[in-house]
């Protein structure tokens, strides 16, 4: 019989403890391991020591925002590499433009559902080989 790969470990970057609940869930149930961060500073400090395959990040949050985020995780030699999923309730097209031009994988606008998250994960960690 062969072993199941292992699990993809998937980062969640969201200020909302409610979205973190809801992603980590759906994620969870699709057999990932999830990191969840309340924060982007948290999520930096751990990053070096926990490099997951795939980030899905909010844009909008205190203290550092998204893009914020990324310029540091590109910093970060061993994390550099890591896709990121932008997951926003910005709608707009220079934000948008600004994410793909840092190398953003998805540009997904909440509300998001089951479908679409986890079609977007899929897609992208299958882009991504370990």
């Amino acid at each position: 019989m062969m072993n199941a790969p292992p699990a993809k470990t998937i980062m969640l970057i969201d200020d909302s403890s409610t979205n973190n609940i809801l992603y980590e869930s759906i994620l969870l149930d699709e057999g990932y391991d999830v990191i969840v961060c309340e924060d982007a500073k948290t999520a930096l400090k751990i990053l070096p020591q926990n490099v997951p395959d795939l980030i899905i990040l909010d844009l909008m949050m205190p203290g550092m925002d998204g893009f914020q985020f990324i310029k540091k995780k590109n910093e970060i030699k061993i994390a550099a590499k890591v896709p990121v999923i932008m997951l926003t309730a910005r709608v707009d097209t220079i934000s948008e433009q600004k994410a793909y031009e840092m190398g953003v994988v998805e540009y997904i606008i909440k509300p998001v559902g089951i479908a679409e998250i986890t079609e977007k994960v899929k897609k992208c960690l299958s882009i991504i080989k370990k």
